[in-house]
C-alpha cells in the first residue's frame, strides 16, 4: 500500500484491506499506521543494504572491482524488489519521525563505508582543515553517486530508461560513478 500511496493518503484501513484482515489486526500487531510505515521502511532498507553488504564482506579487499559490484547489487535489488524500490522512491528520506532517523543513520552508515573504497592513503585524516577538504570532496563525489543512482533506477523503473536493457544502464552508470567515486580518471569513451 505505501509503494502506491503516500503515507498522507494512504489508511490503516486501506493496509488492512490490502491484506484481507480487519483494521483492528494491524492495529493489534502495530498499534498503528506510523510504527507499520517505520517498520516496512527499515525492512526495505535493510534488505536493500543485505544485497550488497554480503559483496562486501566476502572481498578480500575493498577496491574499485567490488564498488562495481556493488553498484551492480543494488541495480538487482531494484530489478527483483520492484514495490520496495517504489516504496523507498515514494518516500524517500522517510515520512514519520522514526523512519527519518533510519533514513539518516542508513545514510551515514553507507556514506562511511564509500570511504573504504578508497586507498589508505586517499582516506581522509581525522583532523585538520585539508581533511576536512578532502572529507568534503570524497562526500560529494559520494552523494553524487547515490544521487544519480537513485534517479536513474527510478527512470528504468517507471519512466524514460524502461525501454533500454538494465545491464547496459548499469555499466554505463558504473563506468561513471566507479572513477567519480575513487578519484581517478573517466575513461574516454564516457
Amino acid at each position: 500500500m505505501f509503494s502506491r500511496l503516500t503515507y498522507a493518503e494512504a489508511t490503516v484501513e486501506d493496509v488492512a484491506a490490502e491484506c484481507s484482515v480487519a483494521p483492528t489486526a494491524v492495529y493489534y500487531h502495530f498499534g498503528g499506521k506510523e510504527e507499520l510505515f517505520d517498520q516496512a521502511f527499515q525492512t526495505c532498507l535493510d534488505g536493500f543494504s543485505s544485497f550488497f553488504d554480503h559483496i562486501r564482506t566476502n572481498a578480500p579487499v575493498l577496491d574499485e572491482s567490488v564498488l562495481r559490484e556493488v553498484i551492480y547489487a543494488g541495480w538487482a535489488w531494484w530489478r527483483t524488489h520492484p514495490v520496495e524500490a517504489r516504496f523507498l522512491t515514494l518516500h524517500e528520506g522517510g515520512a514519520t519521525p522514526q523512519s527519518r532517523r533510519a533514513y539518516e543513520a542508513w545514510q551515514e552508515r553507507h556514506t562511511q563505508r564509500a570511504f573504504d573504497y578508497l586507498p589508505e592513503d586517499d582516506r581522509p585524516p581525522r583532523s585538520s582543515r585539508k581533511a576536512r577538504e578532502q572529507y568534503a570532496s570524497k562526500l560529494m563525489a559520494y552523494n553524487f553517486m547515490s544521487h544519480l543512482l537513485r534517479n536513474a533506477q527510478t527512470a528504468w523503473l517507471d519512466g524514460q530508461l524502461s525501454r533500454l536493457p538494465v545491464a547496459r544502464v548499469q555499466v554505463a552508470l558504473a563506468d561513471i560513478l566507479v572513477p567519480i567515486m575513487m578519484g581517478s580518471e573517466l575513461p574516454d569513451s564516457a
